[in-house]
């Protein structure tokens, strides 16, 4: 393929991705999953991402996906140095690295806006080849902005009266992609400052997304609203869901055990809700299965032992069985505090999952309220535990919402849709240039 031309059936992908499998997190999923339905697709794709430890293989082919992985200098730990300090040597080998396989690549796709996102806008500009940046995180809403201010980020203390373990450092937690640039990276208010000149385009996951990045200056048409996807054959509801007349009410939770993922809000409301008179639940029996692992477990897991629920849930760590667990499961709970796109509950969504989250960004355009799953206020542990009460409880309510959820993940999140959105948009790219998109967001949301 000529780089003045683009064969309509076949792409040259080059996707950047600040973290990738082994390592285990939405961005990393949504990465592999994205390049491996391009493969399937016909389209060739080449991973760069960074090589977090010393001993992983600078290149190597995993199921027919290259991957380039980059790096500089290690700590004695054999780990990649990613503070302040180690970016700008990383940031220069993604300039070369990117430079040198300039000719095997038609366009980049950034699954993340971080200092590579601009490394690649850069390049872009001297190769001029598009590039499109994908923005995870819309971060907290102004309300929590300004009490984050106030007051510092804190764990929910609700009704416990130790609360000294509940402070969460400044480098304990993570914001929005856009706010996270500047304060981690050396150089991020400049980087910031260029992407929004440059002619990059951006992935906005979801509705708030969107309009966090306007609200921050970027171009309204150089923004393109496209969905994270789900594997719909992988993640499944079972032959049989749990039996209705058996007491077993089991909850999933899968989330990080970090700050922006609320699971402190989440014991608070379970510990109300065991706190209401016990009549409701006197022939059931309410589990909750924490999946995930994080800086803050120890936080976790005394919050729990001090409002005395620990016979009822249960921290299950990482683990490599989450659509067993998903599909064995009554009813499906996320709470956090902010959000971009989630995959944990895509992945819920589709195993046909009655499912209860907070109206956060993704989160609210999955989710209609009562008809394919409920929606609460983040950090309100009242309303959570009320909306919890409902799921458990009333078992037509939640049999309907979770058929529901699953006609909404095949309409509008099943991976061949999605990928084929962005497939089309990379054409579009190609073959216009800098007028290649629509030019109002109400346009690229029908891609």
């Amino acid at each position: 393929m000529s780089e003045s031309g683009v064969m309509k059936d076949h792409l040259r992908i080059c996707i950047v991705t600040f973290m990738f499998p082994p390592l285990v997190g939405g961005v990393e999923a949504q990465a592999e999953k994205h390049a491996r339905q391009l493969l399937a697709l016909g389209h060739d794709v080449t991973v760069v991402t960074l090589r977090h430890y010393s001993h992983w293989k600078s290149f190597e082919v995993i199921d027919g996906l290259p991957v380039i992985r980059i790096g500089n200098f290690y700590r004695r730990s054999g780990r990649l140095n990613i503070g302040k300090a180690g970016h700008p040597p990383i940031e220069l080998a993604a300039l070369l690295t990117l430079w040198r396989l300039r000719h095997t690549y038609d366009i980049i796709h950034v699954m993340q806006l971080s200092s590579l996102g601009a490394i690649a806008a850069l390049i872009g500009k001297l190769t001029h080849k598009p590039v499109i940046i994908s923005i995870q995180s819309a971060g907290p809403d102004e309300r929590q902005r300004k009490r984050i201010a106030e007051q510092g980020p804190r764990l929910m203390a609700d009704t416990l009266s130790h609360a000294g373990f509940l402070t969460v450092g400044p480098k304990e937690w993570v914001g929005g992609d856009i706010e996270d640039l500047p304060q981690r990276t050396f150089g991020g208010h400049m980087m910031l400052r260029f992407l929004r000149n440059s002619d990059a385009y951006y992935q906005a996951l979801s509705t708030r997304v969107s309009d966090s990045l306007i609200a921050h200056g970027f171009r309204r048409e150089q923004i393109v609203r496209i969905p994270n996807s789900i594997d719909t054959q992988k993640f499944r509801p079972p032959a049989a869901r749990p039996d209705p007349a058996r007491p077993e009410r089991d909850i999933v939770s899968v989330a990080r055990l970090e700050y922006p993922k609320g699971v402190d809000v989440l014991l608070h409301a379970w510990a109300r809700m065991l706190r209401e008179p016990a009549a409701w639940r006197a022939q059931l029996k309410p589990r909750l299965l924490l999946v995930g692992d994080g800086k803050f477990a120890p936080q976790m897991k005394r919050i729990a032992a001090e409002l005395g629920i620990l016979e009822s849930v249960e921290f299950l760590g990482e683990r490599d069985d989450v659509v067993n667990l998903l599909q064995q499961a009554w009813g499906f709970v996320l709470p956090s505090r902010w959000e971009g796109m989630p995959n944990a509950l895509l992945e819920a969504i589709a195993c046909g999952l009655p499912c209860l989250a907070t109206q956060v960004s993704g989160s609210e355009d999955i989710i209609e309220p009562g008809i394919n799953g409920l929606l609460v206020e983040p950090e309100d542990p009242v309303a959570m535990a009320r909306a919890l009460r409902l799921l458990i409880e009333d078992t037509q309510l939640a049999q309907r919402l979770g058929q529901e959820a699953r006609a909404t993940a095949l309409r509008d999140y099943q991976i061949s849709t999605v990928t084929e959105r962005c497939v089309q948009v990379y054409y579009r790219l190609l073959s216009r240039g800098a007028q290649a998109l629509p030019v109002t967001l109400e346009e690229t949301g029908k891609l």
